[in-house]
């Protein structure tokens, strides 16, 4: 029996010490939860895709244009979502529990928030970005994977501060199909 209890023991502290040391999953799906989780009611209207590396390629190959406002080069996968924020509901992305993930941008205005984690970034660039961003009525997910620019991160907090969640979603769009 106190074999057994100290089993039980060893088992939950080494459960415990795993489970604390994974990082947030970040997806649509993930973001929709959180959005009813704050709000108490799911998106209006959802909007969401998700490109790997083989779609990426397509689209640069397919759609490659001039240059774009947001330093996108390098990107390998991108999963981006929009949402409609039932009205008069209160979003704020920077009360998320974040774990493993590094915030760059964490900020919070009258009527917005935003939120910039990245991991695995180095000297020279960004492996791993999520952008979350609230407005009154609307709401974005973007997560970027690939060899990126460590510009990238600020370049989004500042085009979520200056556009708010329907500008930063124009750019992110121009920029993926400007970007080679």
């Amino acid at each position: 029996m106190k074999s057994m209890s100290s089993a039980m023991r060893v088992l939950t502290v080494v459960l415990g010490i795993s489970i604390a040391g994974c990082a947030t999953s970040f997806s649509p799906e993930r973001v929709r939860g959180e959005i009813a989780t704050q709000t108490g009611q799911d998106p209006r209207y959802v909007f969401e895709i998700q490109l790997g590396r083989v779609t990426m390629h397509m689209i640069r190959a397919g759609l490659a244009g001039g240059g774009a406002a947001l330093p996108l080069a390098g990107l390998n996968e991108f999963d981006l979502a929009f949402y409609d924020v039932p009205m008069g509901a209160s979003l704020d992305f920077t009360r998320m529990a974040v774990r493993g993930w590094e915030p760059v941008v964490r900020t919070r205005q009258p009527g917005r928030s935003a939120l910039v984690l990245v991991r695995e970034a180095g000297a020279t660039t960004v492996s791993d970005l999520v952008l979350l961003g609230a407005g009154e009525s609307g709401a974005i997910y973007a997560r970027l994977k690939g060899t990126l620019s460590p510009e990238l991160p600020r370049a989004l907090g500042n085009a979520f501060e200056n556009r708010g969640p329907e500008g930063l979603r124009d750019e992110l769009v121009r920029g993926l199909i400007r970007q080679r």
